[in-house]
């Protein structure tokens, strides 16, 4: 519960000015319009594709309490310190990357805590729990900044500077507040081990090496996965609002999507990989969640009817959002990972996930054709289906071993 708590207040700071960007740019000292403000967000994919394999490794080594304790210090010192140079773009960023470090050492010991305190039987579930909680916080982070901007927008009668940096300071220190609290009982009640561990199966007769991983193509087939899903969550977030309006739908109906796509995915963190711990099967969840996304995707950035529109999005959500848990640990079970390599083999996976993201939102740009996203929403269909494919050749690791 107490990871879980700072992973989500984590994804709460990092995303605070999501939908209030308008709002805080003239605060920070940038002329309305700014593209550089995206850089606010961009922060925590450019600290994974930078940090992400290191501080996966640093898991295996240190622990649950070191890693994900010091993400969780830095994520209250430097969601705090924003409070006290929001006026400085540049300083916000680098408060933004500084807290998204935090964030990435909090991310990485996801798999570690549930191959150390869960038995085999319900470790997909557990990563799947901890996935629910950083799913929370983005909704959160992005829905509670909204509800608790009591200043005018910007540009309706009323709206000035001080007014916009009042609100945000204010919701800076609640950020700020929460993120402390947390931090003290993480610290309090967190431990690297039970003092009756569950059991550690044997996974391979030689003790796994982070170069024998890299060469397994198992694992690279599962980490192009999350390069693909990524892709799609972030990119899809990155260009929702144009789409909808390429699309002759409501921009107001953005807000809608990606509630639906959050919530929906909160019930498939958990749902399917309880039902894959139940059968004690990845591969066949994997690949039929890989497919619903491919059509969902398809169907969500070419339809021009807005029912269906909340309808894919809710499904998107809840079969995209469930593969990661189910994901990593199919990469935790591969003989060339186990237990002793869960944190770099996490850490892989969301570097090459982030890359996705990044990479995604830039080619999604490039491909607009005329105010179209048709062969933007292309590319991202065409990357899941070449994850699916890939996937199809992977073994199934599902299937029980006798404990040690």
């Amino acid at each position: 519960m107490v990871f879980g708590l700072v992973f989500m207040i984590g994804q709460m700071m990092w995303l605070v000015f999501s939908l209030i960007r308008n709002e805080v740019t003239p605060v920070m000292g940038l002329d309305p319009g700014d593209p550089i403000i995206v850089l606010l967000t961009a922060s925590q994919p450019l600290a994974f594709i930078i940090l992400s394999i290191p501080i996966g490794m640093l898991a295996d080594r240190k622990g649950l309490v070191v890693v994900a304790g010091t993400g969780a210090i830095l994520q209250a010192v430097f969601g705090a310190l924003r409070i006290f140079v929001i006026g400085d773009f540049m300083l916000i960023f680098a408060c933004q990357f500084g807290l998204s470090i935090g964030s990435v050492m909090v991310q990485n010991c996801i798999t570690y805590l549930s191959v150390n305190w869960f038995p085999r039987a319900e470790r997909a579930v557990a990563t799947g729990v901890s996935t629910l909680f950083m799913v929370l916080g983005m909704l959160l982070g992005t829905a509670l900044s909204q509800l608790l901007w009591t200043a005018p927008f910007f540009g309706d009668p009323g709206y000035t500077i001080p007014m916009a940096l009042a609100n945000v300071e204010l919701i800076l220190y609640l950020d700020a507040a929460l993120a402390v609290i947390i931090t003290i009982a993480f610290f309090a009640i967190a431990r690297n081990k039970p003092a009756n561990p569950p059991e550690i199966e044997v996974v391979s007769q030689e003790k796994p090496n982070v170069r024998g991983m890299l060469r397994d193509r198992n694992v690279w087939i599962v980490s192009f996965g999350f390069f693909a899903g990524f892709g799609v969550f972030i990119g899809l977030t990155a260009i929702l609002e144009p789409l909808l309006v390429s699309l002759g739908l409501d921009v107001t109906a953005g807000a809608f999507v990606m509630i639906l796509l959050l919530a929906a995915g909160i019930f498939g963190a958990v749902i399917l990989p309880l039902i894959s711990d139940k059968i004690q099967k990845r591969k066949p969840l994997l690949l039929g969640a890989l497919c619903v996304a491919c059509v969902t995707t398809l169907v969500l950035g070419t339809s021009t009817v807005l029912l269906v529109t909340f309808v894919v999005s809710a499904l998107l959500g809840f079969f995209l959002i469930s593969v990661m848990p189910i994901a990593l640990t199919t990469l935790e079970e591969m003989k060339t990972v186990g237990p002793k390599l869960s944190g770099a083999s996490t850490g892989l996976a969301f570097e090459l996930g982030n890359l996705g993201g990044f990479l995604g939102s830039i080619i999604l740009e490039i491909l607009v054709v005329g105010g179209s996203y048709l062969y933007s929403i292309l590319y991202l269909v065409v990357a899941l289906v070449i994850a699916t494919v890939l996937v199809l050749m992977i073994p199934e690791t599902g299937g029980r071993k006798e404990a040690q």
